[in-house]
């Protein structure tokens, strides 16, 4: 029994297929869709993209492969003394369980977030509805200057509108970035017509049935006609908080995906392994290969995962991963600056343990190349 159709479980699967033929797959999820990639979702908001072209495995393909497929079915409880999973429609038992429930958006207290044409983008039907919404819309405020953020708002101003991103730091990116780099990437994205307000924590959205403006801890506010929020994700663990599980900030996982329950495994944005939540598509792919691997029997364990992001951010190169700040045998140096960035960190033998690119970087394929081998 597999719960959720992201990469996580759908990895999960396909191990299980592989290393055990006669395996009787059952496959839960409340979307009504196959097996897409995810992160492309947020071009959806462009208007250039349709959900079809991202799928990769069509819902005939599970039936191919014998996958019971369980389409807009939402697990409401489980049982793990007699192993029974319940949804609103059915009941279901299994031998082994693996809970890839994803997570859902989080959204920081603010006011005035159930008016109409406030947002979050998890799914496919959320990209459709914040599309909708976006065509009889004018001005759109971001709320989160992370890389979703940023890659929402550049969607959303390619499709005709004015948008601005709000985030509570001095500069975008502040995760993957350090401040010169944030600053860089930021000049950039300006100069492509997105507006930023750093610095600020939105505090009230203001409207009659929707939006109308959101108002500003600092003082002041800005008009706006949709806001979306993207702050961050929170593990689905409410299924299994009334049970006899550990769970921190997800369902806490050893390296085999294994749970503190017998025969129960997790992985994707729902498990917890060595303290950390990874939240991203690489990791939760591994984490579900590992898993379905464990679950038919075959031994699999997951290492780790070196924090890595490749990506056009509003068609600008950006490159961040490995150590990223300077420590006790740890240094940097700037490579290169002015139209692009680079800032590699040292170890005290000379080798590269991490990188910040933003722009173009004649060496930086290799310099990346050298960080992974480490």
């Amino acid at each position: 029994m597999i719960v959720g159709s992201g990469v996580a479980g759908v990895s999960a699967a396909k191990e299980i297929i592989r290393a055990d033929e006669s395996g009787e797959i059952t496959l839960i999820t409340d979307e009504e869709y196959g097996f897409y990639y995810r992160p492309r979702l947020i071009q959806y908001l462009s208007g250039n993209l349709k959900i079809d072209d991202i799928v990769i495995n069509e819902i005939d393909w599970f039936h191919k492969n014998g996958i019971d497929l369980q389409l807009g079915e939402k697990v409401e409880s489980i049982d793990f003394a007699s192993k029974d999973v319940y949804s609103g429609q059915d009941r279901y038992d299994y031998d082994k369980l693996l809970l890839a429930s994803g997570a859902k958006p989080f959204v920081p207290p603010v006011e005035g977030t159930d008016l109409d044409r406030v947002f979050t983008l998890r799914d496919a039907d959320d990209a459709r509805e914040i599309y909708s919404s976006a065509l009889e819309c004018e001005k759109v405020v971001v709320i989160g200057g992370g890389l979703l953020g940023l890659e929402s708002a550049y969607n959303l101003q390619r499709a005709g509108l004015d948008v601005t991103v709000v985030e509570t730091t001095d500069y975008i990116l502040n995760r993957q970035l350090d401040e010169k780099g944030g600053k860089l990437l930021e000049e950039k994205l300006k100069n492509i017509g997105i507006n930023f307000k750093l610095s600020s924590i939105a505090t009230e959205i203001k409207g009659e049935n929707s939006v109308e403006s959101v108002v500003f801890k600092e003082g002041g506010q800005i008009p706006a006609d949709l806001v979306l929020f993207s702050t961050g994700i929170r593990p689905n663990t409410e299924i299994c908080e009334d049970q006899d599980m550990e769970i921190n900030r997800g369902i806490i996982v050893n390296e085999k995906m294994e749970t503190s329950v017998e025969n129960v495994f997790a992985a994707g944005d729902a498990a917890e392994y060595n303290g950390r939540v990874f939240g991203i598509w690489g990791p939760s792919m591994e984490m579900g290969k590992v898993a379905g691997k464990n679950m038919a029997g075959a031994e699999a364990k997951f290492g780790g995962y070196v924090p890595s992001h490749k990506l056009k951010v509003a068609e600008v190169n950006v490159t961040s991963l490995g150590i990223l700040e300077e420590k006790e045998n740890i240094e940097s140096e700037i490579i290169k600056h002015g139209e692009s960035y680079c800032r590699v960190f040292r170890s005290d033998d000379d080798k590269p343990v991490g990188a910040i690119v933003v722009g173009e970087y004649e060496k930086e394929d290799e310099i990346v190349k050298e960080i992974k081998a480490e």
